[in-house]
C-alpha cells in the first residue's frame, strides 16, 4: 500500500525492535480496539516487518480487566503493559492507548523512559497541552519533555466540527451542556469558540449540542430542543437517542477516506472477512507513523531519535489524508465525520471540518 510504512530496506539480522501495542480487545470497546489493533498488523505487513532497517515486531497487550464482556480498561492495566513496554531493551515505540484515561496511566511510564506513545484514538486535550491555547508541556507529560502524539483530532476539534455542522444547516440559536467532565468542557469549548453565525442561548433554542458521557446524560435532554447533537461518545454504546439525532466523530467513516484509505478498507476486509470500522485506519496509520519515525531517526534503535524524528513529521502522505506533526504532537488531520442516529444505527450523512 502506497501510503504505508516506509520500509523497503534490507533488515538487520542482528537487530530487532519491538512496538508494544495497549489497546482493548474484549468488553464494550473491544471491536474498535481489535479493528485497531488488525489495521496495525496490516501496516507491518505492508512494511515487511522492516523499518528503518532493522526488523520490527509488535507485541500485543489488552489493558481491560474483568469478565469478557464486561471488561472495561483498569489505570492498573494500562500502567502494566507500559511498564512491560519500557522495562524492554528491544522497545522503541507504544502503540496506545485507545481510551483516553487509560492513556493518562500509560503516559506517565512511557515518558519517564523516553519511550514513543502514538495513540490511535486517546483524543483527551490534556494529553498534549494543559489547557487549549497553552504550549506547556502537561502533568501527564512529567518529565518535561513531549514523547507522545495522535493521529486523531483532539476534543476540542471535534468541539469545532460540531460547529461546521451547524453552520451548514443554517441554525441560529443552540444551547450546550456538558458533565462537566474535562472530555465534555473541551467539547463544549471548541464548540462555542468555533460558532461563528449562530449564538448560545437558553431558551427558543434550535438545537442542544450535549458533550459528555452517555450514562451521565439527563433524561431532560431530549425535551430540550427540537433537535440534539452529541459526541462520539455515544456511538456503538447502543444508547437510545431521540430520533434525528446527530452525532459527530473524530474518526472518519471508512468510506469518506481518501482513495489510499479507501483501497486499505478493501484490503482490511479482503484479509479479516469483515468492513473495518471507524478506527481500523487510524490503528493502521499509528503504525505507520512510528515505522516512518523509525526509518526517518538518526538511529532507529535510539528511542529519543525516534522520538525527535516524529515530531519533525511534515506533509506526510497518507491513507488518511496528508498531515503534519505540531509542536505538541497534534495531527493537523481536521476532517471527520457527521452521523444521524436511528434506533441505535448510526448513518454517516456528511463530512465535517474542524472550524475557527
Amino acid at each position: 500500500m502506497a501510503a504505508g510504512c516506509g520500509g523497503g530496506s534490507e533488515p538487520n539480522a542482528d537487530a530487532t525492535a519491538t512496538v508494544y501495542v495497549s489497546l482493548p480487545l474484549r468488553g464494550p470497546s473491544g471491536p474498535d480496539g481489535r479493528d485497531a489493533a488488525d489495521g496495525l498488523r496490516l501496516a507491518l505487513a505492508d512494511a515487511k516487518n522492516a523499518c528503518g532497517g532493522v526488523r520490527v515486531e509488535a507485541k500485543y497487550l489488552d489493558d481491560t480487566e474483568g469478565p469478557d464482556e464486561r471488561a472495561r480498561w483498569t489505570p492498573a492495566a494500562a500502567a502494566a503493559n507500559a511498564r512491560a513496554a519500557t522495562q524492554d531493551s528491544t522497545s522503541i515505540a507504544y502503540l496506545g492507548d485507545f481510551e483516553s484515561g487509560a492513556t493518562r496511566a500509560s503516559l506517565p511510564v512511557t515518558n519517564g523512559a523516553r519511550l514513543l506513545q502514538v495513540s490511535p484514538a486517546s483524543s483527551a486535550e490534556d494529553l498534549v497541552a494543559p489547557f487549549p491555547g497553552s504550549e506547556e508541556v502537561p502533568e501527564v507529560q512529567a518529565s518535561g519533555s513531549r514523547t507522545f502524539g495522535r493521529v486523531i483530532p483532539g476534543d476540542t476539534e471535534q468541539g469545532a466540527a460540531g460547529a461546521d455542522w451547524v453552520a451548514r444547516l443554517g441554525l441560529r440559536r443552540v444551547g450546550t451542556l456538558t458533565d462537566e467532565s474535562s472530555f465534555g468542557r473541551s467539547l463544549v469549548g471548541g464548540f462555542r469558540d468555533a460558532l461563528e453565525r449562530a449564538t448560545v442561548e437558553r431558551t427558543r433554542i434550535q438545537l442542544l449540542y450535549y458533550a459528555g458521557a452517555p450514562q451521565a446524560q439527563p433524561a431532560s435532554v431530549s425535551q430540550s430542543a427540537p433537535r440534539l447533537m452529541v459526541s462520539d461518545a455515544e456511538l456503538g454504546r447502543g444508547v437510545a437517542e431521540p430520533p434525528g439525532t446527530l452525532a459527530t466523530s473524530a474518526a472518519l467513516e471508512p468510506t469518506q477516506l481518501p482513495p489510499a484509505g479507501r483501497e486499505f478498507a478493501r484490503d482490511f476486509r479482503a484479509e479479516y472477512g469483515r468492513i473495518p470500522g471507524r478506527y481500523a485506519a487510524y490503528g493502521y496509520e499509528a503504525m505507520a507513523l512510528i515505522c516512518d519515525s523509525i526509518d526517518r531517526a538518526g538511529d532507529p534503535l535510539d528511542r529519543s531519535a525516534v522520538v525527535e524524528a516524529f515530531f519533525a513529521t511534515t506533509d506526510r502522505p497518507s491513507i488518511l489524508g496528508t498531515y503534519s506533526i505540531d509542536e505538541l504532537g497534534e495531527t493537523t488531520l481536521d476532517r471527520m465525520t457527521g452521523y444521524q442516529l436511528d434506533q441505535g444505527r448510526a448513518e454517516p450523512i456528511v463530512e465535517l471540518q474542524a472550524a475557527g
